[in-house]
């Protein structure tokens, strides 16, 4: 693939940033090309890395050439964050006294004032808005229902149920997007699929510990919420994937924030929504989770929703508790179970047995544009 595809530079530009004393680097590609071959210091040099990153996933929207490995790689990346911020929700909730809601707006809030110094400094286009009233009757309901629905109802599950069984509840998902993927977008029943669904929730399963004896408990409004989790998660999915087209990955993470955050503070009121900002004790948490599972997470898993279908990323995401687990060992001194390794090597296989059915035949899944 030629290289100025990718990256979104001309030729010019590429000799610029390549020159021996640079004349400008004002934006992330010319940053990420001068990066290369210099002789910088670690810290700058993993800043660069990350910065690379970045290009390719600001570069993604709007590409020809079919990359599936990128969307499962973006999927999972959104696992791992989503992971992250159960963690810390979790600790927040037992120690802090918040409550799913306050967390949804504060995270939120602060998710999108960070997106938008972002977008001011690399990606400006993305504010805009090619057909705003058609684009923003999609993009009100995606941030007010889809994300904002998204982000409460599992956190809500996870302060009733816990987060082993929250999860488990969430990640059936893919079962609704499949099953609304069929009925409402006629889209062919592929036996590797349904396969690869199954044997994911399988192991999700065996990772929670829903075959241990008194493992998991869940009460009747634990279930309602839980299933509340599935149909949020699965909308916004399904929502991310069939969008408008002309409508970017950014453009789509950036509204639908705006929408999820002005609901919140409709609901809570502004003073509810900045209050755990003003605790010492709990800002440095927030930011972490505004940053990492809020806008990196929903922005990937949109990313990888450019490339595959809803089904195929919200399975790969199952990953979220295999990652959880290993965080509470490394983080929280937990010991690895064998659970954990079980399920974990079941859900990496269904995934990869997706991913396998789906390059033996590629012309057998076309995706929908």
């Amino acid at each position: 693939m030629n290289p100025h595809a990718l990256l979104g530079t001309s030729p010019s530009s590429w000799r610029v940033c390549h020159s021996a004393t640079p004349t400008r680097v004002d934006s992330l590609d010319s940053l990420s090309c001068y990066a290369r071959g210099r002789k910088l210091s670690g810290a700058v040099k993993w800043y660069c890395v990350k910065m690379n990153f970045l290009v390719i996933a600001l570069k993604m929207d709007g590409m020809n050439t079919k990359k599936p490995l990128y969307g499962y790689m973006f999927a999972a990346l959104a696992a791992l964050g989503w992971a992250s911020g159960g963690l810390i929700a979790q600790g927040l909730f037992r120690s802090n006294n918040i409550d799913p809601a306050t967390l949804t707006g504060v995270r939120t809030t602060c998710a999108f004032f960070i997106l938008t110094i972002f977008l001011l400094l690399f990606r400006r286009k993305s504010f805009v808005l090619k057909h705003p009233l058609r684009n923003l009757a999609f993009l009100v309901p995606f941030g007010a229902i889809a994300l904002a629905g998204m982000n409460f109802t599992y956190l809500q599950s996870i302060q009733i149920s816990g987060v082993a069984p929250a999860i488990l509840m969430e990640y059936m998902a893919p079962i609704f997007t499949l099953a609304v993927g069929v009925v409402l977008f006629k889209q062919k029943l592929q036996p590797g699929i349904l396969v690869g669904v199954a044997l994911a929730i399988f192991g999700c399963a065996v990772v929670v510990g829903i075959f241990n004896r008194g493992a998991l408990t869940v009460t009747p409004r634990g279930v309602i919420w839980g299933v509340a989790s599935v149909i949020a998660f699965g909308l916004y999915g399904i929502m991310g994937d069939k969008g408008p087209a002309e409508i970017d990955t950014f453009s789509k993470l950036y509204y639908g924030m705006l929408f999820s955050m002005l609901l919140w503070i409709v609901v809570l009121g502004p003073a509810r929504v900045v209050a755990p900002l003003m605790s010492p004790k709990t800002v440095v948490p927030i930011l972490i989770v505004s940053i990492v599972s809020t806008a990196m997470s929903f922005g990937a898993f949109l990313a990888a929703l450019n490339l595959i279908d809803a089904t195929r990323a919200s399975v790969t995401a199952m990953l979220e508790p295999v990652a959880a687990g290993i965080g509470a060992a490394v983080f929280f001194g937990q010991h690895l179970t064998r659970n954990l390794v079980i399920g974990g090597l079941i859900v990496l296989g269904a995934i990869a047995f997706i991913q396998i059915t789906e390059r033996s035949n590629a012309q057998r899944f076309p995706r929908e544009s």
